[in-house]
């Protein structure tokens, strides 16, 4: 069992692990298809709109392009997906107003009260590539209160090498043992473990096979990085709670 008497804080992503970015986003493309009669691949469609936008974050990280934040970014690669999937025709406000729907993902079930309780005990925190504004939209919309949001937009950096979470740790004014990075995607836990974080991985049914940087229980429990391995947020609040 892993001694959580350390831990001062947790920093979350959201992007997955708290938000059902892929089912808000396909029930979306679902919708449009069906008021134009078109025959839309809404899983595709929703799986390279995610990683494409991923690819092009890389590219901002490099410093290959131009920094900006990932709403930006949202709507450049909409056009590229829409050049692929070619059965939907949408005007440049349709566009526009599709790329919104990244403003109002549903959050999985259980996440707002598992939140709520952790912070009895911990400082719960964002720290996501989302831009700003998605992250508080989709906070408020889903009725999740958090100590604090740290956008990677404003840290200089997004998450991929050390430099986001050495800065959110010291924000936070702690040690990187006392910041735990809690997370569904094992690139970003692995990620944070170069910054000398503690990890918490939560599974996100469905991911693994299709989206880029998922794992599964099997390899999170093989990798000995992983301090804390939850099937669902009850299961990870009371492990972080015992």
């Amino acid at each position: 069992m892993t001694d959580l008497s350390n831990i001062k804080a947790l920093t979350w992503d959201v992007g997955g692990t708290v938000f059902d970015w892929r089912g808000t986003v396909q029930d979306e493309i679902k919708r449009i298809a069906a008021e134009q009669g078109a025959d839309v691949d809404s899983v595709q469609f929703a799986t390279d709109w995610r990683v494409w936008s991923f690819d092009m974050l890389g590219r901002v990280n490099r410093g290959e392009l131009p920094w900006t934040n990932l709403d930006h970014i949202h709507r450049q690669v909409l056009d590229d997906v829409l050049e692929k999937q070619r059965n939907l025709s949408l005007s440049t406000s349709e566009r526009d107003d599709l790329t919104e729907v990244w403003h109002r993902l549903r959050a999985w079930p259980g996440a707002a009260d598992a939140i709520h309780r952790l912070k009895s005990r911990y400082t719960v925190i964002v720290v996501t590539v989302l831009s700003y504004s998605i992250a508080v939209d989709c906070s408020k919309l889903n009725g999740i209160n958090w100590d604090g949001i740290l956008s990677c937009e404003f840290l200089g950096h997004y998450k991929g090498p050390p430099n986001a979470y050495n800065q959110a740790i010291r924000l936070l004014r702690l040690q990187p043992s006392e910041v735990m990075m809690v997370a569904a995607h094992m690139s970003d836990l692995k990620n944070s473990t170069g910054a000398g974080m503690p990890t918490a991985y939560i599974h996100r049914e469905g991911e693994s096979n299709v989206t880029p940087g998922y794992s599964d229980i099997a390899s999170a429990t093989a990798d000995p990085k992983i301090n804390i391995i939850a099937s669902d947020f009850p299961d990870l609040t009371d492990k972080l709670l015992a």
